[in-house]
């Protein structure tokens, strides 16, 4: 019984020191906590996230509407004025893909003043609503939710996009006053077609 006396002495201070220990070890231990979700990378002079193809940034009802064609995270083309679809028919934002493509469509939406349908040359169209960018058409008028562009640009963006790319439309105005950049050589030319301004369509 003495000798049982004896250990528990001796061994009280040596339990009482491991747990001193081990207490100010955890109390150095770093905290880790989870990483804050980031925003998008956008792509420079855009509002649009890395990983876009086409980036459009929406103007006030349908008007001052920007676009910009993106290769490799690079602005190969834009910012190029556009206009959109105004109120009740507004080009909804969000994230789409290129779904097909018409050199020579025509709308199915609005007539042109000879009553036959509008003309919307080099329609690319994107998400499974019908919205397109196009040439073509009134430049004084909205569209019915498309994106229109001048002709050379819209040959450009046709030229350009391929079925599958993704298209975001944004009402930012993040890096919408960046300057225009030079076509990107490695991008197919466009067919040499006149815009004449800004022309309307859809």
């Amino acid at each position: 019984m003495t000798e049982l006396r004896a250990a528990r002495r001796i061994l009280r201070p040596s339990w009482l020191g491991a747990c001193l220990t081990v207490a100010a070890a955890l109390a150095v231990v770093p905290v880790v906590t989870a990483p804050r979700a980031e925003a998008a990378t956008l792509v420079p002079g855009t509002p649009c996230a890395v990983g876009t193809t086409a980036c459009v940034s929406l103007g006030q009802a349908g008007f001052n509407a920007r676009a910009w064609l993106i290769r490799n995270g690079k602005v190969v083309k834009g910012p190029v004025e556009g206009t959109s679809g105004g109120p009740g028919k507004d080009t909804p934002p969000g994230t789409y893909k290129v779904t097909s493509k018409d050199r020579d469509h025509l709308s199915t939406e609005t007539r042109n003043a000879a009553g036959r349908p509008s003309e919307m040359p080099y329609s690319v169209f994107f998400g499974n609503s019908g919205y397109a960018f196009h040439g073509g058409g009134d430049p004084n008028m909205r569209t019915a939710g498309c994106v229109r562009l001048a002709n050379t640009d819209a040959s450009y963006f046709f030229n350009n996009l391929a079925i599958g790319d993704t298209v975001q439309v944004t009402t930012s105005r993040i890096g919408a006053n960046s300057s225009p950049a030079d076509p990107d050589d490695e991008g197919e030319d466009d067919d040499g077609d006149s815009g004449g301004g800004l022309l309307g369509g859809l």
